[in-house]
């Protein structure tokens, strides 16, 4: 018998959301269908009436992950989350938000994985090598502020046939907890957490989070290959410092690498 699935669902997530986050009266937008909750994110933070915005989807026909690459996204099965945030701070001021929000959001799912998730610098979560999510953040100039949009895609129900274009191994929530998971209930709970984020790193950027990034940092002592502007090299990752940059060691030689400089494989 074919399990029917919750649609995602305003009013439920709103009565899972802390009164903290009530109070800061988001505004919730859920589509059945549309190119990129990232995008309506982005046009969204020009005239929100809050600093805070959630977008939604049911299912987006032009989802992309970093690099531009295609976020593959079937109708009704998964999570594809944008937050539109008119933050305080400079874009100097942003570094280690991505793996800020990668540590919260894998925290949090793993109260559902068993603690099996860990993170792959700089924005993609894993169980086993297989990825289960990724973040994407992008920013917009709002004359004098600087609009933040983080944005999240969480594997759910997804099966094997809709998953079939992904390019790399994956896996979804459902099959690590053997369970169908209510998404409304797993958007809540993630919101309540990135709503304190928001407060934490404008105040003190990545440092509150890197002991707990370390804690689930997937390279941290591995071998890896690395790719920036075009070479190749094999390094030892070291862990990550305060900015959240990547540190690694080339022989005997200490290197600091950026997130957008460089892209990471491990051996």
């Amino acid at each position: 018998m074919k399990q029917t699935l919750s649609p995602l669902d305003s009013s439920q997530i709103l009565n899972n959301l802390k009164k903290g986050l009530i109070d800061y009266s988001p505004e919730i937008l859920i589509t059945k269908t549309t190119a990129s909750t990232n995008e309506d994110a982005k046009s969204y933070l020009e005239h929100q009436s809050s600093s805070l915005s959630i977008h939604l989807s049911e299912q987006q026909v032009a989802g992309k992950g970093r690099n531009g690459k295609k976020w593959v996204s079937p109708e009704g099965k998964n999570i594809y989350l944008s937050i539109g945030w008119i933050s305080p701070l400079k874009y100097s001021e942003l570094d280690g938000l991505s793996l800020s929000v990668g540590t919260v959001l894998a925290s949090n799912l793993n109260k559902y994985a068993e603690n099996l998730i860990k993170i792959k610098w700089p924005n993609d979560l894993l169980i086993k090598n297989k990825k289960i999510s990724g973040i994407l953040i992008e920013t917009v100039d709002l004359g004098g502020k600087v609009g933040v949009v983080i944005g999240i895609g969480i594997n759910v129900h997804m099966t094997k046939e809709e998953g079939r274009d992904i390019d790399q191994s994956w896996i979804s929530l459902d099959q690590v907890t053997d369970s169908i998971n209510n998404r409304n209930e797993v958007v809540a709970n993630l919101l309540n957490e990135l709503f304190n984020l928001t407060i934490s790193f404008s105040q003190e950027g990545f440092r509150p989070f890197k002991d707990d990034f370390e804690n689930l940092d997937l390279l941290k002592g591995k071998m890896c290959n690395i790719s920036m502007d075009g070479h190749n090299k094999v390094v030892e990752v070291m862990g990550v410092n305060d900015r959240g940059e990547l540190l690694v060691k080339d022989n005997s030689e200490n290197l600091t690498l950026r997130y957008g400089e460089v892209s990471i494989r491990e051996l």
